[in-house]
């Protein structure tokens, strides 16, 4: 048996690292040319737009693990079809679940593989790379800086944080500014729970201003509306804005916190956290769908099929997560179940699969 693990795990690694190195090429060579106008108009951009495509690697070949595993599988499988191995297999009266089983443990090797690149590698390329993009690639300039969980931002005598900017929707949620004097005191304190970008301009609501002198509190004032309380657009703070995916599961899970203690809806947060715990164990549900549905072409010799049917069984995948976490986000469902739902469905799927198979 420790010959046959060794050559299972062997010759899907084998396939895995071509399927991966296919998917990554592919993926790279679509975003090059996606922003190709960008990364050729001089030799300093293309310069920089090969460290950036370079730093956006480890992403892809996260993102595109387990679709490759599960192709890899399918593809051995049919190998293993094509040469009569899985009938000699069956005959010495080795079952499908002990086939599975290496495959399986190295399967776990490949969650831990993934939760560690998605937790110390990615955020740091992924920063890094955006950083690359948006000033030294596009020329946007970098006016704000994040730190400690928050977007700061200094301009004249004026000094600004940001407890929350949604990038997508172009929302400030928490937001304080200070004007100082001349001598560095505060003259004015704004506070601000929310404010959209609308029109060309900051709109904010229930803001609360406070004057300041050399003792204490002169005055305080409450506006329901409040307009260009600042003059930055939504792309000054866009890059240096971390999105979920930018963050590890640690900063991510600090950072809701900080919101929850804020006072701040954090449900769409914790999705993406519990989606970073469930995202890893797709490569064990992998080994149950490739099974499933490998064993299936017991009369096919045609690899074509293998590589078809992972490209399909990935997509469905894709499909239903992206249909459960946007439940999540919306409300419809709790957090963690948005986050493991396709995990459970899929792998309960694998499993009924396995069982009917004709063995």
């Amino acid at each position: 048996m420790k010959k046959l693990s060794k050559y299972l795990i062997t010759n899907v690694i084998k396939i895995l690292i071509l399927t991966e190195f296919t998917g990554v090429i592919l993926f790279t060579t679509v975003e090059f040319f996606e922003h190709m106008d960008i990364f050729t108009k001089s030799a300093h951009a293309f310069f920089y737009s090969a460290l950036y495509l370079i730093l956006r690697l480890p992403y892809y070949v996260n993102l595109l693990l387990p679709l490759a595993f599960l192709i890899a599988i399918l593809v051995f499988l049919i190998i293993m079809v094509r040469g009569n191995e899985i009938v000699t297999l069956r005959t010495s009266g080795i079952s499908t679940l002990s086939i599975m089983k290496p495959i399986a443990i190295f399967s776990l090797v490949l969650v831990l593989f993934s939760f560690a690149l998605a937790e110390w590698i990615s955020p740091f390329a992924t920063t890094a790379s955006d950083y690359i993009y948006k000033v030294r690639i596009k020329g946007e300039e970098k006016q704000v800086f994040y730190k400690n969980n928050r977007i700061w931002f200094k301009r004249n005598n004026v000094i600004c944080n940001i407890d929350l900017f949604d990038g997508k929707k172009d929302i400030i949620k928490g937001i304080t500014v200070l004007e100082l004097n001349d001598r560095f005191g505060i003259h004015k304190r704004y506070d601000a729970p929310e404010g959209v970008y609308r029109d060309g301009a900051w709109q904010f609501v229930n803001v609360t201003e406070r004057t300041f002198d050399g003792t204490g509190i002169v005055s305080k004032k409450t506006y329901e509306r409040y307009n260009n309380l600042i003059q930055e657009p939504p792309s000054v703070f866009k890059v240096v804005d971390k999105t979920p995916e930018e963050m590890s599961y640690k900063e991510l899970s600090r950072y809701i916190r900080r919101l929850q203690a804020n006072g701040h809806d954090v449900k769409r947060y914790l999705v993406d956290l519990y989606n970073k715990i469930a995202f890893p164990f797709i490569n064990l549900i992998m080994v149950f769908a490739a099974f499933s549905v490998g064993l299936r072409y017991a009369k096919t010799k045609h690899i074509s099929k293998g590589i078809i049917s992972g490209i399909l069984v990935g997509a469905c995948y894709w499909g239903v997560h992206s249909i459960s976490l946007a439940l999540g986000y919306s409300d419809t469902f709790p957090p963690i179940f948005a986050a493991w739902f396709s995990n459970f469905l899929f792998i309960a799927c694998g499993v009924i699969g396995i069982i009917t198979l004709r063995t």
